[in-house]
């Protein structure tokens, strides 16, 4: 919610969260009949054992939320540059631990090994996806130069050698990447917070699918337009299964399911 708080959207943001929190009443699968939904809700959303991966990355969290390095980034209201520390950046422009290890999690559990991020920021998500599978891939794209110099240093830091960074603004980059890529096992999408920038790139990565497809959508309640996107989203006939878990949105493709909507607490 802090990032929410933060927005330009902030009353908007309230609202929607305290609806959310009204809505939410499938903690950990109580009053849910699919079996499906309640095995996945136990064994990956409130799953709470420690993997392999986790303290080496939040190691560098930590890192990074003590430098007091200024760079400059990107101002995408401006077009120009604003200087921000990195601690900043990682303590209020990165997914913070919980979800980062969802999202973990989450492409563990369909053992993704084709997974794409829109949107790398300092590449701690990046990190966590990169450690699902060894032999897979991650390719994930930002525009920012020199936040994908930190990210590349990160990865670097962690010998993640199985990422791609594609440097470039997403409508440049994404089709030219869709072409290499035979499927997508695992989306994340937290790049243009906008409702036409984010249908566009779901509709893009949608023919990419298959039945263990997952994407992931970031932010789904920073404004009204991308809550709008997110419920276009979830209408559409290839969604079989959307949880909101307000502060992102997760959507499955699995044809064997009848078609579901879970607001679930988190």
């Amino acid at each position: 919610m802090y990032g929410y708080l933060n927005s330009m959207n902030r009353t908007f943001a309230i609202k929607s969260y305290l609806l959310y929190l009204l809505r939410a009443r499938h903690k950990k699968g109580y009053g849910i009949h699919s079996p499906f939904v309640f095995n996945l809700l136990n064994s990956v959303f409130y799953e709470q054992s420690p993997y392999y991966c986790y303290e080496s990355i939040e190691d560098l969290r930590e890192k990074l939320k003590s430098s007091k390095d200024l760079i400059d980034v990107t101002d995408h209201g401006t077009g120009g540059y604003t200087k921000r520390r990195i601690c900043d950046i990682a303590r209020k422009s990165v997914k913070r631990t919980q979800y980062a290890q969802l999202l973990f999690r989450l492409a563990n559990c369909n053992r993704s090994s084709s997974i794409l991020e829109l949107g790398t920021c300092l590449g701690l998500t990046t990190l966590y996806l990169s450690q699902v599978n060894s032999n897979g891939k991650v390719v994930t794209i930002d525009a920012d130069e020199n936040l994908c110099r930190l990210a590349l240093n990160n990865f670097k830091e962690l010998s993640a050698d199985n990422i791609e960074l594609c440097k470039g603004k997403v409508d440049d980059v994404l089709p030219g990447i869709l072409e290499k890529l035979p499927s997508l096992d695992f989306v994340f999408f937290d790049a243009n917070h906008t409702r036409e920038a984010t249908l566009k790139y779901f509709e893009m990565c949608l023919p990419k699918t298959h039945k263990s497809s997952i994407f992931v959508f970031d932010d789904i309640y920073r404004s009204q337009e991308m809550s709008l996107a997110w419920q276009q989203i979830i209408q559409h006939p290839d969604v079989r299964l959307s949880i909101d878990i307000f502060e992102m949105g997760i959507v499955f493709f699995n044809t064997d399911l009848f078609k579901q909507d879970y607001i679930v607490a988190f």
